[in-house]
């Protein structure tokens, strides 16, 4: 079974790479392989592997640590300090619940994310490969799923466990629940997909606000969640092969 990687971290990373990745970075070369990157007083989980980040290489661990958070940060600062061969130090940047630390070395974006609201010290951990060629990078993202006209994707995320994949996207539009419904009954209506559920999510006491659809054909289930915004929808798509 695929894992799934929580929305809240998923938000966290993308704020992260777009502040943490500068334009320089277009021009590295992929010539290593990245490799998540651990400190002595943390304890570390694989939450995914080998996985797809809109296009780049992704992996990803849990950690927990019983040092605090203070002393986990510190940690990596040092580990990840000014040297000659990587003259920038590691950046911390506070976003919402998570403190989160992250370098760039050679050409991989190595990210630590600790989250704020739990009781003991605990996070990810993850690396992503930094693709030479943007442009071509960013011209995937997406492609192949039905989304409404003038949609944004902000991430694009494959899941490759052993026997079993998925893919995860992230999209951002000015359209309402309804209207993002809609469009993916009529696109998702042939081609063999049947709808196996439609239910509407009440939240904070408002029934429209947002819908969860599940679609399913042969050994492959779709199921998208449209939550309201002041300025329109997101939508969560979740592609899966069936357990």
């Amino acid at each position: 079974m695929p894992r799934l990687i929580p929305l809240r971290f998923l938000a966290a990373f993308c704020a992260v790479v777009a502040y943490a990745i500068p334009p320089a970075a277009s021009a590295l070369s992929l010539g290593k392989t990245c490799k998540l990157e651990f400190v002595d007083i943390v304890n570390a989980e694989t939450v995914a592997s080998g996985m797809s980040y809109n296009g780049a290489g992704l992996d990803i661990s849990k950690i927990r640590s019983s040092a605090s958070r203070d002393e986990v940060i510190k940690a990596y600062l040092i580990k990840w300090r000014s040297t000659h061969a990587e003259p920038l130090d590691a950046k911390v940047i506070r976003s919402g619940n998570w403190e989160i630390v992250s370098k760039i070395i050679g050409v991989c974006l190595h990210t630590v994310q600790i989250d704020k609201r739990s009781h003991d010290t605990s996070g990810y951990v993850s690396v992503k490969s930094l693709d030479a060629d943007r442009q071509s990078q960013i011209s995937v993202v997406g492609k192949s799923l039905p989304k409404p006209y003038g949609s944004q994707v902000l991430s694009d995320i494959f899941h490759n466990d052993p026997g079993k994949k998925a893919r995860t996207l992230m999209i951002v539009n000015n359209f309402s629940v309804e209207a993002n419904a809609d469009f993916y009954l009529r696109n998702f209506g042939g081609d063999g997909w049947r709808v196996l559920s439609d239910h509407r999510v009440p939240i904070q006491k408002r029934d429209q606000a947002a819908r969860a659809i599940t679609f399913g054909k042969a050994h492959e289930q779709h199921i998208i969640v449209i939550a309201e915004t002041k300025s329109g929808s997101n939508v969560v798509v979740q592609w899966m092969e069936k357990p």
